[in-house]
């Protein structure tokens, strides 16, 4: 008899462990004030398409002018970058990849300027989604593409302001192979920071 409650008892031992086991473990939910870091995806670029501004306190000759759009990486020679698919009006499949203009200025690179005036630049720019949520604009700037005076849209290359009458900076040969970085405010908003203790820049849209 006592082997029988014995047995009995280790039965019900081992039932109330099984039923242990097949409990749901239950995830930590967030707390309602841990938010999540967003991420530029392919989706938020589309949001950028469009003219971003940075105003110069002191003299609008040296405003920036980020101009971006859609573009199918096919019509560029030798693409390297981020892209994505997405339907066009027809609704077929299509890549397109985030590239534009930037109008700006030797300053962007030339901190230590004294005693002379900056050169002035338009050139194509590729754009890519960079980290948390920032995004990343590639220059390539040649000695070539730096003139004596502001360039501004509609004109859209180095040789289109020269035969306007703009003419090569003389100064010093400055040629440039690197990224800026933009923070993302928000669609409307990209804050370049400066590194090197530089005033930041916080591009604005305009159109």
């Amino acid at each position: 008899m006592k082997k029988i409650k014995i047995l009995i008892w280790l039965l019900s031992l081992t039932l109330i462990a099984c039923q242990e086991q097949k409990k749901p473990i239950e995830k930590a939910k967030p707390s309602k004030e841990e938010k999540e870091i967003p991420t530029a995806q392919h989706d938020d670029l589309n949001d950028f398409v469009g003219q971003y501004e940075y105003k110069h306190i002191d003299n609008p000759d040296e405003n920036l002018l980020l101009v971006l759009k859609k573009t199918n990486p096919n019509d560029i020679p030798g693409f390297e970058g981020f892209s994505w698919e997405e339907k066009n009006e027809k609704g077929e499949n299509v890549e397109v990849t985030l590239t534009g203009l930037l109008y700006g200025n030797s300053d962007l690179f030339d901190e230590a300027r004294e005693g002379y005036y900056p050169g002035f630049f338009v050139i194509a720019v590729q754009a890519e989604p960079f980290e948390d949520y920032a995004l990343k604009i590639s220059i390539r700037l040649e000695p070539s593409d730096v003139l004596e005076k502001p360039v501004r849209p509609p004109l859209k290359t180095t040789q289109e302001a020269l035969k306007k009458g703009n003419k090569a900076w003389q100064v010093t040969d400055l040629k440039i192979f690197t990224d800026l970085i933009l923070e993302i405010k928000s669609p409307n908003e990209l804050l370049l920071k400066s590194d090197s203790g530089q005033d930041d820049k916080l591009f604005r849209k305009i159109k």
